[in-house]
């Protein structure tokens, strides 16, 4: 039996689909049933934060996932680092710590996030927007380098301080706080309860002190 071939005009094309992009609030949306029901739950955690309306909206509702037992692997993907980033200082600022973004460590070249400051403790926060999957042996590595990074900075400081820095991450995708090596892996979700309960004389904790 002769194969026909087919000829240059006769080639199909098959078109393939794009996904749309994922959205936080449109996740949000469609685990609530209805937009005005999704508002709602932005305004209860916008409320129950202490967050201006300024917050970004889209971290706004991974965090209302989080609450709700949403997929947040897919709300992370939605969220920009800056709006996360933004969006944590905001958390921290509203607890009542000073708040200083991107600090800058020299000799060597380092930058934090996150510094936070209390009459009490400064807390180093590294803010990681990690996908689902990642474990301990991806976060010890990351917990190590903060807590370099937090030793830099008790040494630079410009004075003298008394008071105990701890090194911190700060993820979308954990169910709740993780010790590694010393260093609290806080999700986002529960930021604003381990602001309040964190103390200097936490035994878990590896806190760089002067």
């Amino acid at each position: 039996m002769k194969r026909r071939r087919l000829a240059v005009h006769e080639i199909r094309t098959i078109d393939i689909p794009v996904p749309e992009a994922v959205n936080a609030e449109a996740l949000l949306k469609s685990r609530l049933g209805s937009k005005p029901a999704a508002d709602r739950a932005l305004l209860e955690v916008m409320a129950e934060l202490g967050l201006a309306p300024a917050a970004p909206r889209s971290v706004l509702a991974a965090v209302a996932l989080a609450r709700l037992g949403g997929d947040l692997d897919l709300a992370a993907r939605s969220l920009s680092w800056g709006d996360f980033e933004d969006f944590c200082a905001m958390v921290v600022a509203a607890s009542g710590y000073h708040v200083r973004k991107n600090v800058r460590l020299r000799k060597p070249t380092r930058q934090i996030d996150i510094v936070a400051e209390s009459p009490s403790l400064v807390l180093a926060i590294d803010c990681k927007n990690w996908r689902r999957g990642v474990g301990p042996a991806s976060l010890e590595p990351a917990a190590l380098a903060q807590t370099e990074r937090t030793r830099m900075l008790r040494e630079k400081a410009a004075a003298p301080q008394r008071k105990a820095y701890l090194p911190v991450l700060l993820t979308v995708l954990d169910s709740q706080v993780r010790v590694l090596s010393g260093v609290p892996v806080v999700p986002l979700h529960g930021l604003k309860e381990f602001l309040a309960s964190v103390n200097p004389f936490e035994d878990s904790f590896s806190f760089v002190v002067g």
